[in-house]
């Protein structure tokens, strides 16, 4: 069956994105250097690039673990299991022309649905204390959602800011002005998906209010948003949360909903939903060329030598002065040890390490073995849209491959055969080590 050449509800002049999603997006980090040290000044602790960096990584790891963690203590929805959901994760998948992610039912009282992953297979997170509250068409409004956060490329992100969808206050404040566009995002695909608006409003009154939302009087809580609004200074609570306050949530989407957009929109998803997807739609990648490799290399060698000194710096190794005083300062330490702490203290026991090209080399190493082998990318690689698979486009590499990859690579540059093929889509060690690296999605 040939595939569908619906375009893509992201890009171009009738895309989805609300206005300035982009623009809050490159703003937020444009402007991080100024929150961190904002940050810093009202904890009373100065955060460095260094400790970012480590966080950076450590939350990929920590992402990758997630669908263990999911299997191990989440319900697994299929067919047999909570069948109607994962029918209706299908058909929204299809209509977005997306692979079905993983469903999972968790117990967690404080966020009813989340999309996590930093790449296929993501993952559709239901919350145990909400999934019998909602009805098909509401589900349908909350799995559009998130579908429309996995296919914009915003779940990548805000994975790992948090791997489980609760809010942080350190993270509304940096990233908050971003996290609320891309609600509104995700709300038009929700819509577009479900296709009715009072099931729409009816999954938000829900999920912000749980059963008590079934007895709330929609109208009158919608008039909340012009009190709101007529006094300015009410608006500034949410500069400090990640998401938009419901009531505009609800105006917004009464507005898209009369936009002819909806309907541009509402015919290509109908259309979308009778095509399924075709078995290349679904293993639809390409071989990574010359500039995507070259960006996402650079992004990384960016974090480690963020993360490791630069080369040549030294880090001096010793007791503190406060702690070399109190020992000098005890009558009970012996006059040996008293001899060892005055060398200390006049500087001359210090001990000084060097990080030169090759412990950052080896440190580089390290980091892309482990982050290849567990989600098949490094953070370079999810920013360039890349990511590493076996030559079979199986999605998993495993530290087998991973391994081999990186020792192919290392001995195709000491034996010259890497630096005749930099252009190559394919390159000799990828061949060796039976890997690839592909922009795309990948289904496991």
């Amino acid at each position: 069956m040939q595939a569908t050449t619906t375009p893509s509800p992201f890009r171009g002049p009738e895309s989805l994105r609300v206005r300035g999603e982009r623009g809050a997006f490159w703003g937020t980090l444009a402007s991080l250097p100024i929150t961190i040290v904002v940050l810093g000044w009202i904890f009373q602790h100065q955060i460095t690039w260094q400790q970012l960096s480590l966080l950076l990584v450590v939350a990929m790891i920590y992402v990758s673990f997630a669908r263990g963690r999911l299997l191990g203590g989440g319900l697994r929805v299929h067919d047999g299991q909570f069948g109607h959901i994962y029918q209706v994760v299908r058909e929204c998948a299809q209509m977005l022309r997306l692979p079905t992610p993983h469903v999972f039912v968790r117990d967690d009282p404080f966020v009813p649905v989340v999309s996590i992953g930093t790449g296929d297979p993501y993952a559709i997170v239901i919350s145990a204390q909400y999934v019998e509250h909602f009805g098909d068409d509401e589900l349908r409004f909350l799995i559009g959602r998130e579908l429309g956060h996995i296919a914009s490329g915003n779940t990548k992100y805000t994975s790992l800011l948090s791997s489980n969808g609760r809010e942080n206050g350190v993270i509304a404040i940096a990233f908050g002005a971003w996290l609320r566009k891309i609600d509104y995002t995700a709300d038009r695909v929700g819509l577009v998906c479900c296709g009715s608006l009072d099931a729409a409003l009816r999954a938000i009154a829900v999920t912000s209010f749980h059963a008590v939302g079934r007895k709330i009087d929609l109208g009158a809580f919608a008039e909340q948003f012009k009190e709101l609004h007529d006094e300015p200074s009410l608006r500034l609570g949410e500069w400090t949360a990640s998401t938009p306050y419901a009531t505009n949530r609800i105006a917004a989407l009464h507005r898209f909903a009369r936009d002819p957009l909806y309907l541009v929109w509402a015919r290509r998803f109908a259309a979308s939903a009778q095509q399924p997807l075709a078995p290349d739609e679904q293993r639809e990648t390409v071989n990574a060329g010359f500039w995507r490799r070259a960006w996402a290399l650079g992004i990384d060698l960016l974090v480690i030598q963020t993360l490791a000194p630069a080369a040549g710096s030294l880090v001096r190794i010793g007791p503190s002065p406060s702690a070399l005083k109190a020992l000098n300062a005890d009558p009970s330490t012996p006059a040996a040890v008293k001899n060892v702490v005055t060398t200390f203290a006049n500087g001359h026991g210090t001990v000084a390490i060097g990080f030169d090209n090759a412990a950052l080399t080896l440190a580089f190493l390290l980091y892309v073995i482990v982050l290849v082998a567990l989600i098949g990318q490094t953070f370079g690689m999810m920013v360039s849209d890349v990511r590493v698979v076996g030559a079979d486009r199986s999605a998993r590499v495993g530290f087998g491959r991973a391994v081999a990859r990186y020792f192919s690579l290392f001995l195709s540059l000491i034996g010259v055969v890497g630096w005749f093929s930099l252009f190559r889509r394919v390159q000799p060690f990828e061949r060796w080590s039976r890997t690839r690296l592909v922009s795309g999605a990948v289904r496991s």
